[in-house]
């Protein structure tokens, strides 16, 4: 697996979490939706990358 696949899957692992955590009010989903998506930027590496001029 690549790092463009897992940063997919941690994206969308993400989502999931905070769908779960926003309809059952629980906060534990919530941070492991924060931490997903920041695992999913850090493996996508895009915002890291100087930008091109």
């Amino acid at each position: 697996m690549n790092k463009k696949q897992a940063s997919t899957i941690f994206l969308i692992l993400g989502m999931v979490s905070l769908l779960i955590g926003l309809g059952s009010d629980n906060t534990i989903f919530s941070y492991a939706a924060i931490a997903f998506i920041l695992i999913s930027l850090v493996l996508g590496g895009r915002w890291l990358r100087p930008r091109k001029r």
